[in-house]
């Protein structure tokens, strides 16, 4: 008998002719949509109430999430009393639920273009932005652009008409709006008294946050009267609205994939679309993250959202993506760094192996970055293109001002190459992918070269002097250390890191 959990580890066993037939018909991009043992006990099974999956980068959170979302499609396929109900799948950034969805077209593309879909993908700004617009929402939500410049002018306004406190710089107040105030969803001046600051570093006496909510309390009347509203704003108003009336959105259940980089009020918007109370709470939410991976500094506890998760949190070790020794080395960028485990406790990546051996990482300095580029050059040339394709390869860059620099050097070359910014990587289009580590989340690559780590590069001498504390300095360090870390493991077997002049001190390596 083939088909049982131990074959499953080796062996691909597909539910269907027609589920094979698609996956041969996708070449190897298919392969990535299949689950190992552990994963699928995980993935394939019911629970009581919200569930937690953690893992190191490469340990297949993603696929688990997308399987769920399947597993519960089907539940609901097979349910005649369930027609229109749907799955909602979300994740913070557009490109990776674009990615998302461009992986379960593999997967199970009958429950995507079924009407209505089974599956919804989308990440959550768009879909508060979609919500809102239903129900009339009277402001603009400044999530990009235009709106974003226009936040920043009210915010000079206001601190143009305010004195603020002995000590205090406008980043500090800026800061504490939005690491306090908004993500914490505090309305009222005696909350504020009350809330704990812990992590920001200088300490507020009483009467310095009284005078700094006049600040806040001015900066939000003035948002409200030019019609705008921030992220958290639009969080928290469709949150209301779920809460005021009789829920009647088509979602069964809501998956979350990279939850470490939703906030607070991210997070209690999502509890509201599936209520606690809704079919006893019974597969109600499945969140997938890992602490050791934010990079974009937000944070939030389960528990403090109103998900409960305590006895369905579970683990994932062993990376399927990356060799041991680039595995080894990305970890060692987070050493020092205290993770939370996406609740009220901490993290670590104790128990977390690769499958794969290989190469050390190859770590390079050189005089300057025209060396630099032509050596990136050289090492493209040097990879086995008649056995990888240039779509394999990525070069993950910390600004977009670079990716075009490094586009310009590789094109002179003579070798094809492909910007990657918003939507889905279709690897049918030759060339070498070129994006930000940013972007570069949630994609896997056979190769991979990080270039421009110099010291005072990465992290930018601009993002160190925005820190108004040494608290916010180390903030900003660790964000760069993830960031660092979550662009080294997209490297499946190759991993280049070059720099000119000094090395970032974030790692430490030599030629």
């Amino acid at each position: 008998m083939i088909e049982t959990e131990q074959s499953r580890q080796t062996i691909f066993i597909p539910d269907s002719e027609a589920e094979l037939r698609r996956v041969f018909e996708e070449g190897l991009e298919g392969w990535r949509i299949f689950l190992h043992p552990e994963q699928r006990k995980i993935a394939y099974r019911d629970y009581n109430g919200p569930a937690l999956v953690r893992g190191g980068a490469g340990t297949g959170k993603t696929v688990v999430a997308m399987h769920r979302a399947k597993h519960l499609a089907d539940q609901i396929e097979k349910s005649p009393d369930r027609a229109g109900q749907r799955v909602l799948l979300t994740t913070f950034t557009t490109s990776l639920a674009h990615d998302i969805e461009a992986n379960l077209r593999t997967l199970c593309p009958a429950h995507l273009d079924a009407r209505p879909p089974r599956i919804e993908v989308i990440n959550l700004d768009r879909w508060v932005s979609q919500f809102l617009k239903r129900k009339s929402f009277a402001r603009e939500v400044a999530f990009f652009g235009e709106a974003r410049d226009r936040l920043d002018q009210v915010w000079r306004e206001v601190l143009d008409d305010h004195e603020l406190p002995e000590g205090l710089s406008e980043a500090f107040v800026r800061a504490e709006w939005s690491q306090i105030i908004q993500a914490k969803g505090l309305v009222d001046q005696k909350a504020y008294l009350k809330a704990s600051r812990a992590g920001r570093g200088t300490p507020l006496d009483r009467k310095k946050r009284a005078a700094l909510w006049d600040i806040f309390a001015d900066y939000r009347a003035r948002l409200i009267s030019e019609r705008l509203a921030e992220p958290d704003d639009a969080y928290r108003e469709a949150t209301e609205i779920l809460s005021a009336e009789a829920p009647n959105l088509p979602y069964s259940a809501v998956i979350v994939d990279e939850a470490q980089d939703m906030g607070e009020q991210a997070f209690r918007l999502i509890r509201a679309i599936v209520p606690e109370n809704q079919s006893g709470d019974k597969n109600s939410l499945f969140i997938v993250g890992d602490a050791h991976q934010r990079i974009y500094g937000r944070r939030a506890a389960m528990s403090a959202c109103g998900i409960n998760v305590r006895g369905r949190s579970k683990r994932l070790r062993l990376n399927y993506r990356t060799t041991q020794e680039i595995r080894a080395w990305a970890v060692s960028i987070l050493e020092g760094v205290n993770v939370d485990d996406l609740d009220e406790g901490t993290d670590s990546l104790r128990g977390y192996i690769s499958l794969m051996r290989g190469v050390a990482p190859e770590l390079v300095g050189c005089r300057s970055e025209a060396e630099e580029l032509d050596g990136l050059v050289a090492w493209v040339r040097s990879l086995p293109t008649d056995q990888i394709r240039l779509a394999e390869i990525g070069v993950l860059c910390a600004r977009r001002v670079d990716t075009d620099r490094v586009q310009g050097a590789l094109r002179a070359a003579g070798i094809e190459t492909v910007i990657l910014q918003s939507g889905a990587d279709d690897r049918s289009i030759p060339g070498v992918r070129i994006t930000t580590m940013h972007r570069a989340k949630g994609l896997e690559f056979f190769a991979v070269a990080i270039p421009f780590l110099s010291d005072g590069s990465f992290p930018s001498q601009g993002a160190l002097k925005s820190a108004v504390n040494a608290a916010d300095r180390d903030d900003i360090i660790a964000q760069h250390r993830s960031l660092l870390h979550v662009a080294a493991t997209r490297a499946k077997k190759a991993l280049r890191v070059s720099w000119s002049g000094r090395p970032t001190n974030l790692f430490t390596g030599s030629k």
